[in-house]
């Protein structure tokens, strides 16, 4: 197994999966590259397991933790660069997206919701500790996607932690869940022009949340419902956003944004949409989480 470099302010960390030729789904060996803040490559971690990493996160210890729900495993690498044991009693489920809680536990969603080969889920939510013992599971609402097998693939949190967005992705709903009754609040939007799906999706703090969509990114206000659509560069493969640690020179939030099929990352001013930076990184089909260490 490869090993990172001790983790340095400002470090980009990708997923970079090593994708198998001619396989019918993305699969193969886990990997994640080290960047410093300019891009300039540090370091490539393989996971030693096969699958395709579907999430990155850092938790409050600098911690860097990696899903990849073909695998069924989470692995976690301390800041010193070195792999740690972590999340040892979560049940064999097929984990796709996580948020870190400030009080150090994790939300983590299952991919899949029904059967398929290989593949079993109920598309629930879990609320785990940092070792892994599992605190609560909330009975979310799915829509099994285009497939009709994916389950809680996307999660954004209120900022009083309360209320989780979600997405089954490729699906046309955001769904609302009040995490402390365990209530299902229905679909806060529904994309009903063509073609009807919804991928990633990202919290402000506004309160508004940013949607993937493919080829652009909307900009949407659950409370009141209101949309605004923000231009991406040329493509439909713009599948994940992830709001960035710190604000632009505007003051205004800026937002990752990943290409799923074209394998580039730009910067994009939350506000304008204006695009502030643009990466050809070559990870087509396996660019699906970024992270910055900013500890």
């Amino acid at each position: 197994m490869s090993a990172f470099q001790p983790f340095m302010r400002g470090d980009i960390f990708v997923t970079a999966s090593t994708l198998d030729e001619g396989a019918r789904f993305p699969t193969g060996l886990g990997k994640v590259l080290q960047f410093n803040a300019d891009w300039q490559p540090r370091a490539a971690f393989e996971t030693g397991h096969t699958g395709l990493i579907s999430a990155l996160a850092l938790d409050q210890t600098g911690t860097l933790h990696a899903l990849d729900p073909q695998a069924r495993r989470i692995t976690s690498i301390a800041p010193d660069g070195t792999p740690v044991q972590a999340f040892g009693k979560l049940p064999e489920r097929a984990y796709g997206s996580m948020i870190v809680l400030t009080d150090g536990d994790f939300l983590i969603g299952e991919h899949m919701v029904g059967m398929i080969p290989g593949f079993s889920g109920d598309g629930r939510v879990y609320r785990v500790t940092a070792d892994g013992a599992v605190l609560a599971t909330y009975d979310t609402e799915t829509n099994g996607g285009m497939g009709g097998f994916l389950g809680v693939t996307h999660m954004a949190l209120s900022a009083d932690g309360r209320t989780l967005f979600h997405t089954s992705e490729t699906g046309p709903h955001v769904y609302a869940h009040d995490l402390v009754a365990d209530r299902r609040l229905g679909a806060v939007y529904t994309r009903a022009d063509p073609p009807p799906m919804v991928f990633g999706l990202a919290m402000l703090r506004t309160g508004e949340l940013m949607l993937a969509c493919g080829n652009e990114m909307r900009r949407v206000n659950p409370a009141t419902g209101s949309v605004q659509s923000l231009a991406l560069p040329e493509g439909r493969g713009w599948a994940v956003p992830i709001v960035r640690g710190e604000a632009g020179s505007s003051g205004n939030e800026r937002l990752w944004a990943l290409d799923f099929f074209g394998g580039r990352a730009a910067t994009i001013d939350a506000e304008s949409g204006a695009v502030a930076d643009l990466r050809e990184l070559g990870l087509a089909k396996c660019l699906t989480g970024i992270a910055e260490y900013r500890p």
